[in-house]
């Protein structure tokens, strides 16, 4: 039986948005103004610039545009820290021996045979 998970606040924030995004289009046409109450609105030029950790989201006609992009930088997981390089010597040394090209007791048994452990000389069939 698996134990679930508690669910991580980013997780939350995910489901959060998508229930945002999902629900954007009902509340939309359920408040849909007529043509002629639409007023365009002009940015001022004094406009505050929001904190670089802060989302824009822009309103157009009633349709609210979310900053797609900031929220995946929020949602992107911490970078992991990196183990320092390792030595090529180092790296060379963890290799098995048959990658290295050096023998190992089971090719040695394989190429002299029975007498292996007992002569110097490989086990060859009669002539």
């Amino acid at each position: 039986m698996r134990i679930p998970r508690p669910i991580s606040r980013r997780a939350r924030l995910l489901l959060a948005v998508l229930a945002v995004l999902a629900t954007a289009p009902l509340r939309a046409s359920a408040q849909n103004p007529p043509a002629a109450q639409v007023t365009p609105v002009a940015p001022s030029a004094s406009t505050v610039k929001p904190a670089p950790g802060a989302c824009i989201d822009t309103e157009v006609n009633g349709y609210r545009a979310l900053s797609y992009d900031c929220l995946n930088q929020k949602m992107a997981p911490d970078a992991a820290p990196k183990p320092p390089p390792t030595l090529g010597s180092e790296a060379i040394t963890q290799k098995p021996p048959n990658q290295m090209g050096l023998p190992t007791p089971a090719t040695i048994g394989n190429r002299i045979g029975n007498t292996f452990g007992t002569s110097a000389y490989p086990q060859r069939p009669a002539p």
